[in-house]
């Protein structure tokens, strides 16, 4: 059997990091197995999922370069879910309840002031039918739970080993709301089941959720899956990753200029074995993936470490590799100009700053005019070259008996109009001499 993965986000906010961290790994399974990544839109909730955020997670998978093999979305499947709600009906596996949310958060504050298992009673299955008719006659809706049979289920889960879940202590799930619309884990095992699904990858607030997937699949069909459940990311301060937290959004780090091989790489190796480092490219990412290596402790995401990976990676580029980005910065920008900035850049796009350094004419009043004069009568004649400015700023040196700080500061100051950046030898060679001469006040 082909080895089929899928990531099943829901359409109601944007992806994050997390969410991306659990696609990748179900990608570089299924790529590793020569198998199958479908992505499953999870959009049963159709008062708050919007296809806004449909094609957000699509364009966000796609800058990634995380592709998919077959999409579908569980909208689209109600029929089916019906068909399947009334086989487990059939099967007396699914049964009516009455009860008002305020009902149910009475009877667990009974259960736990007795100290008991705060577990549905099965109150419901004690209904006659000519109770059933009077609560449809009051205007009550029923909601339809999943009666569980087994005292327990094991599993052998790939990261966790072996799992063993006690039913008992979980309630029997809602599978359908008052409204007819079904909830996610019963859509979710129809879906496994229907579209072949072998590996089940995902976090481990999944891991009770699990186990009372196994007892329906094997209501259904007979449950063939494999499971593995990762620790989830958390943020730098320890919460919970939230897709309410734009900060960490696949969109906002667009927005900032983050490469994907950044993000990609990061997400490849937190939370592992490894060790956190750049990536050649997304194939040495495949090729060095391996499940196992994927720890049972969360890892935390640490926006520093994301950046450091990006810039290692830009000031990695050449000229060639970007040109057509860089052309949409500016078009003057060369190899030459590539070469001397990119050390200084966090982001491709940063070049800006110095594309305006190098090309603007705006004036530049230096504080101290004297020592600047000096300086600009020295200036050697062009063509300029790596030697230049040790030559001229020994010639400055000699005729001001300034050093150190005291002589390069307020000469990148006067010529640049910042007090860091790549180094002069470079950079003067890009202003060049008319420049210099045009663009200082004194």
């Amino acid at each position: 059997m082909t080895v089929t993965t899928r990531f099943a986000p829901s359409p109601t906010g944007l992806l994050h990091l997390g969410n991306i961290r659990t696609a990748l790994i179900n990608w570089l399974f299924a790529r590793t197995n020569n198998g199958k990544f479908i992505l499953r839109i999870d959009d049963t909730d159709t008062e708050r999922s919007k296809e806004e955020y449909v094609s957000k997670i699509k364009y966000d998978l796609e800058w990634l370069g995380i592709d998919y093999d077959e999409t579908f979305n569980q909208s689209s499947r109600f029929d089916i879910y019906q068909e399947r709600f009334e086989f487990l009906k059939d099967q007396g596996r699914i049964y009516p309840c009455y009860e008002t949310p305020e009902e149910l958060e009475r009877k667990r504050k009974l259960q736990l002031a007795a100290g008991g298992k705060q577990v549905y009673d099965r109150a419901a299955l004690k209904l006659t039918d000519q109770e059933k008719k009077d609560f449809e006659s009051d205007g009550r809706k029923p909601h339809w739970r999943f009666l569980m049979k087994s005292e327990s289920i094991k599993w052998n889960d790939i990261l966790k080993d072996e799992i063993e879940i006690d039913l008992t202590s979980l309630s029997d799930p809602v599978l359908f709301r008052e409204d007819g619309v079904p909830l996610y884990t019963f859509s979710s095992a129809v879906d496994d089941i229907d579209f072949n699904i072998t590996n089940v990858i995902r976090g481990d607030d999944h891991t009770s959720n699990t186990a009372v997937q196994i007892e329906l699949i094997n209501a259904l069909d007979k449950n063939n899956l494999v499971f593995a459940h990762h620790a989830l990311l958390k943020a730098s301060s320890g919460d919970k990753l939230s897709k309410r937290d734009n900060v960490i959004s696949i969109e906002s780090f667009r927005d900032m200029n983050i490469e994907p091989l950044a993000i990609l790489s990061l997400l490849a190796t937190i939370g592992t074995s490894n060790s956190i480092e750049l990536k050649d490219s997304i194939e040495q990412i495949i090729k060095e993936f391996k499940i196992e290596t994927i720890s049972t402790s969360p890892g935390r995401i640490e926006t520093d470490l994301l950046n450091a990976l990006n810039k290692k990676l830009i000031q990695s580029y050449e000229f060639n590799k970007i040109e057509d980005r860089l052309a949409k910065v500016d078009e003057k920008i060369d190899d030459k100009f590539w070469r001397a900035i990119r050390g200084n850049l966090n982001t491709v796009e940063e070049i800006k700053q110095w594309t305006d350094i190098v090309y603007d004419s705006k004036v530049i009043e230096p504080k101290d005019k004297e020592f600047i004069r000096i300086a600009i009568d020295l200036m050697p004649d062009e063509p300029w070259d790596d030697d230049t400015w040790d030559k001229w700023t020994s010639a400055i040196k000699e005729k001001t008996n300034r050093k150190g700080k005291e002589l390069f500061l307020p000469l990148r100051e006067a010529f640049t109009g910042v007090s860091q950046g790549p180094e002069m030898k470079k950079l003067i060679q890009l202003i060049g001499r008319s420049k210099i001469i045009e663009r200082v006040k004194l």
